[in-house]
């Protein structure tokens, strides 16, 4: 029989380790039961997936730096140093004629071409995946994920190749575009299963036919891979370490000021500053290089200018660019107060009691499904006395937590095996099919 050819579908090589979990989990998971298959993905940045993976990839975008479909929508705003209002207005209208023109002259030949391109990659497909991750929102617009799960959905349609999502999560998805182009996408799969039951629900209020659809846990509670001592030797008796993880929550725009940013700043700063102060040492942890960079750095400073050392001795601040990194960092803990979703995966994962900062849907879902709502904070309204209190609550819970995790975890590494077992018969079926052409 010919080899299965699978594709993998999502925003990875962008820099988000947590999508790059989950597509390395989703590899594991497919050579482990399909060692022949061939895969490649169509990704973000094919060349960080192809280094990053070991896999082939293709760009799931056309390339063209500096324009997109949203340029029709820019409009030119009078400022106090710009021209009179007349001049403006037919500027206005000059430069969105050239934008017109670039977009008939350049863009949608671009795109065209991409069809065309993508076209020849999934015909040589004989499965689709879109493996995890909150891909089913357009929270940068229906002509980013909208737009592209609809083309390769359509691609893998007309080519004949089956798809899949496997524990996607969904929204928001706020614009009619965006609504039309998701629906036509997910009903064009064969398979269906969303990481939580609100995703599964926010589909079916939007008029989406959920009845044959499941609900499994993100496919990084599946993560297997080859056996690495991850913690590091440290000098014993040492102090507890706590991870404090950091997002782009409210970040501003160089050279503008976010209240909500500030706020956040000083009430990590408020936290880490308590912990130096009661004995723990404080890894900051990211998960993201690319957004989460700029606040490790903005946080350090502040600390710095409170007469808080960060030389690294109780303050710990490392980069990090692999998965596994990011895996000894958080084995390095011995909790994690985090808002990004998959640190806290992560860490349960390691069997780490977690206190979520959360300003999303997806981490409201993971805590209370995983049953632990109480250790799960709204972001937007944090205060540094009740972070310490629920802090405090955890540490005093920590014994019975890891016991709790640990079982947890256990049923749901089953219950993500067991979605890849049900699978695999559809996989076999289709390389029957294959031995037959």
């Amino acid at each position: 029989m010919k080899p299965i050819r699978i594709a993998l579908y999502g925003n990875f090589g962008a820099g988000n380790l947590g999508n790059e979990v989950t597509l390395q989990t989703a590899i594991e998971q497919i050579r482990r039961r399909w060692p022949s298959s061939r895969l490649t993905c169509l990704c973000t940045d094919p060349g960080d997936v192809r280094s990053r993976h070991g896999i082939a990839a293709f760009p799931s975008v056309s390339r063209d730096p500096g324009w997109s479909w949203a340029a029709l929508e820019s409009t030119a705003e009078s400022t106090p140093q710009s021209p009179p209002a007349r001049v403006v207005r037919r500027s206005g209208l000059l430069g969105a004629l050239a934008r017109l023109g670039r977009i008939l002259l350049r863009r949608i030949p671009l795109e065209l071409l991409h069809w065309a391109r993508s076209f020849w990659v999934v015909s040589r497909t004989d499965l689709l995946v879109v493996p995890g991750t909150g891909i089913v929102t357009d929270s940068c617009g229906p002509w980013v994920w909208p737009y592209e799960l609809f083309k390769f959905s359509v691609l893998a349609a007309v080519c004949g190749a089956r798809i899949v999502f496997l524990s996607v999560g969904a929204g928001p998805v706020q614009r009619p575009l965006s609504r039309w182009f998701i629906l036509r996408s997910l009903g064009l799969a064969r398979y269906r299963s969303y990481r939580d039951e609100d995703s599964r629900q926010y589909l079916e209020r939007m008029g989406f036919d959920v009845s044959t659809d499941s609900v499994c846990p993100d496919l990084v509670f599946g993560l297997t891979g080859p056996p690495i001592d991850l913690r590091p030797e440290l000098p014993h008796p040492r102090t507890r370490v706590i991870g404090v993880g950091l997002k782009d929550y409210s970040v501003p725009q160089e050279g503008t000021e976010d209240a909500s940013y500030r706020r956040y700043l000083d009430l990590m700063a408020s936290f880490v500053r308590w912990l130096l102060e009661h004995g723990y040492t404080v890894r900051l942890l990211i998960g993201d290089a690319q957004y989460d960079t700029r606040v490790r750095e903005e946080l350090l400073a502040l600390l710095t200018r409170t007469g808080v050392a960060t030389d690294g001795a109780r303050v710990i601040s490392q980069p990090v660019a692999t998965v596994e990194e990011l895996l000894r960092q958080i084995e390095e803990t011995d909790a994690v107060v985090s808002p990004r979703y998959h640190n806290l995966v992560l860490a349960l994962l390691l069997d780490k009691p977690v206190l979520a900062l959360s300003d999303l849907a997806k981490v409201d879902a993971l805590l209370s499904e995983f049953g632990l709502p109480q250790y799960r904070m709204g972001l937007d309204a944090a205060q540094p006395d009740a972070l310490i209190s629920r802090f405090t609550q955890l540490q005093g819970e920590a014994e019975r937590l890891e016991t709790y995790i640990r079982q947890q975890v256990a049923r749901y590494r089953e219950a993500v095996n067991a979605q890849y077992e049900t699978l695999f018969p559809q996989a076999g079926a289709v390389a029957a099919q294959l031995a037959h052409r």
